[in-house]
């Protein structure tokens, strides 16, 4: 009976700690397309990261295994394309649009990567999903260019930061990929958060040099804000995820992150610099659920103990 208590506690904890991550996360890109969009995206990326870096390779860096060398640079590599592009998305197109776009390709991407690379044929219904997704994200792509009739920004300005987030949602499979190898060789999950920064703090401190820093009006208030994006919005989120992982069920840590979009939508309507639109909403709710039927096929698909 105590071990059944212990159980449902940790589960809880696990489902919570995944919860909290998601609200952080969305809440963190809602505060950087509002009050950071003066700071070029690669400056606030190689700041963020440098944190991020130095905080995961003291709490989690032990049990890396060498040698690993392809999946670690693959690891690396998506982790940079990931991040750099999702940040340059989100100071160009709201966040719950940059937030569905990413999420939604990952199907979609997932198939083109397993027909590659072991030749598996996608079911109907994952052939299904992935038409209904591109559907929703024409949607947004459609929302998007809109959104800048009012903006200073231009159509094929919006249409960047769509190509931006799908690259995202790219950098976020082949993340998927490089991290199963690393952890099929023996690597902890925590190891595998903790050495995947090695080469976006380089990438992004390159780009942040051709960006002119003269514009920016630094002050106390900007810093404390960036500070305090780095540490909600994106350390705390990584962490508190990685928790999740550990105590509850992979299929709980999915179907919460898939309502990302939805909990981004919710709260870019709080700030100033976005509005609630029907396109965007219908958009989302394609994304939403063709995403949903995806994961219940995936459980309804998943071998039973």
């Amino acid at each position: 009976m105590r071990l059944d208590r212990s159980l449902m506690d940790r589960r809880a904890l696990g489902r919570g700690a995944v919860l909290l991550a998601v609200i952080l996360q969305a809440s963190g890109q809602v505060a950087y397309g509002t009050w950071l969009t003066d700071i070029p995206s690669p400056l606030f990326v190689f700041a963020t990261f440098l944190l991020t870096a130095t905080f995961f390779l003291v709490v989690s860096g032990r049990g890396a295994k060498f040698p690993a060398w392809k999946p670690l640079i693959l690891l690396n590599a998506s982790t940079a394309l990931t991040f750099l592009a999702f940040f340059y998305a989100l100071k160009i197109i709201e966040p719950a649009i940059a937030s569905a776009l990413n999420v939604g390709v990952g199907p979609i991407f997932a198939v083109l990567i397993a027909l590659m690379m072991t030749g598996t044929k996608p079911t109907t219904r994952r052939l299904v999903v992935c038409i209904g997704v591109l559907c929703g994200c024409a949607i947004l792509a459609a929302a998007a260019a809109r959104g800048t009739e009012e903006a200073a920004s231009t159509v094929s300005t919006a249409l960047l930061g769509v190509a931006a987030s799908i690259a995202t949602g790219a950098g976020a499979v082949l993340i998927t990929v490089a991290s199963k190898a690393l952890l099929d060789r023996g690597w902890k999950s925590g190891a595998v958060l903790a050495h995947r920064f090695y080469l976006i703090l380089p990438i992004s401190l390159a780009f942040a040099t051709t960006a002119d820093l003269s514009a920016i009006e630094w002050s106390a208030a900007l810093a404390m804000v960036l500070l305090a994006v780095a540490v909600i919005g994106v350390i705390a989120p990584m962490y508190l995820l990685q928790v999740g992982i550990r105590y509850s069920e992979p299929y709980t840590v999915m179907v919460t992150m898939a309502a990302m979009p939805l909990v981004s939508f919710a709260i870019q309507g709080l700030s100033p610099a976005y509005a609630w639109t029907w396109l965007t909403a219908i958009g989302l709710a394609v994304i939403t659920a063709f995403i949903f039927l995806d994961l219940l096929e995936a459980k309804a698909n998943r071998p039973k103990h």
